[in-house]
């Protein structure tokens, strides 16, 4: 008796008839390693249960990528890979998002102890509660991989920067935790109950430093709450190229010189703005210090873009020479929602004139303007206007 095996998107059809662990395949492992990944998490499960070999290729294709999953869930997983030494080595990447649970040291443990056997990460997504002791950077201590993606919440400290010392491979950085203590712009209350960091407390200094040889092959990086001390020792004479930091109105400035402190030209940019003076100072800032942008994303969370700024703004971009892709966005300000489709369609055209190589504008009421045929064209199809 032979089987047949129809693998599908449905679990259902997964089987033509029983298959048991001693039944040939004919297809190659990587063949079945393609057709697997087309499934979805819930499918493969199934598919473990077929025979030794379909529970081979499922089982490194489950553990591959683990993303996604709710705390209760990667918990189990982790329990899972603690038990079974062999596990840990299938995985390459590793989303932890536990923000809204409530910690403990066995749990840190555990993600210890798996974390020390994933010998073959390149991924590794790290997003702890927000507790008020001392932040896990233990967690991280004795890992053998080599990471080419990295991204956590971790604060901002000396032993963050003494384990990205050791990870010469990162080419994308995402830092969203905290600088020091914690900024003024978080309620005063959650301050006054931090206690004291106990690095500071205890006279130790808290300056996040990088060894000059480190992060040699860093390409994109990613800030939400540092500030420009952090940008600018990550930032500097490394070949950072693409960008997404926040601008708030007292350090503004501080953060665009840090940005361009890299080694290599920055090519795309993404502001997020709490600078009420935005509108009308940040673009010339911008502009000066980043000529050679392919891609502008900026987000203005507390003003608003007139239409006078906006049609100003299209000689400042004439500046810029190897521009293509500009989004200029406003939270909910009561000028941009006045703008019409015809003003928009005025402005991509006038912005267009003044840097022929844009191909794609987002203006503030959030439509994509594009190049098209007959000159510039709406994505928005229901606007009467157009």
């Amino acid at each position: 008796m032979t089987a047949t095996v129809c693998i599908t998107g449905s679990s259902q059809f997964l089987c033509k008839y029983p298959a048991y662990s001693t039944l040939p395949f004919h297809l190659p492992n990587e063949v079945l390693h393609h057709i697997l990944e087309e499934l979805l998490r819930h499918e493969l499960v199934p598919v473990l249960r077929v025979n030794k070999t379909l529970y081979g290729v499922a089982t490194r294709v489950l553990y591959h990528s683990i993303i996604n999953l709710r705390p209760p869930r990667s918990i189990q997983c982790l329990l899972s890979m603690s038990r079974n030494p062999s596990l840990p080595l299938l995985v390459r990447t590793l989303e932890i998002d536990w923000q809204n649970i409530v910690s403990t040291a066995n749990l840190y443990s555990l993600l210890h102890n798996v974390l020390r056997q994933t010998t073959l990460l390149k991924s590794l997504l790290l997003d702890l509660p927000k507790t008020h002791h001392a932040a896990p950077y233990w967690i991280l201590d004795g890992c053998p991989f080599s990471l080419a993606h990295f991204a956590t919440s971790l604060p901002c400290k000396p032993p963050l920067a003494r384990f990205l010392d050791t990870q010469p491979e990162i080419v994308d950085l995402t830092l969203r935790g905290f600088q020091g203590t914690r900024p003024s712009f978080l309620p005063m209350l959650d301050f006054l109950l931090s206690p004291l960091d106990p690095l500071t407390a205890t006279g130790t200094s808290s300056e996040f430093a990088l060894q000059p040889n480190s992060l040699p092959k860093l390409t994109q990086f990613r800030v939400v709450h540092a500030g420009p001390a952090v940008i600018s020792a990550v930032v500097r004479n490394r070949p950072v190229e693409v960008v997404s930091v926040p601008l708030f109105a007292d350090s503004s400035e501080e953060v665009l010189d840090a940005i361009a402190l890299s080694a290599k030209p920055i090519t795309r940019l993404s502001i997020m703005s709490f600078d009420p003076q935005a509108p009308e100072v940040l673009l010339p800032k911008v502009v000066e210090r980043f000529p050679q942008l392919e891609a502008l994303h900026v987000v203005i969370l507390m003003a608003d873009y007139s239409l006078e700024v906006l049609e100003a703004s299209g000689g400042l971009l004439s500046a810029l020479k190897s521009l293509r892709y500009i989004t200029f966005m406003a939270s909910s300000g009561e000028s941009s929602r006045q703008l019409s489709a015809s003003d928009e369609r005025s402005i991509a055209k006038s912005w267009h004139e003044c840097c022929p190589t844009l191909k794609t504008i987002i203006l503030p009421r959030g439509r994509v303007w594009f190049e098209g045929g007959t000159g510039w064209d709406c994505a928005d199809d229901d606007e009467d206007e157009l």
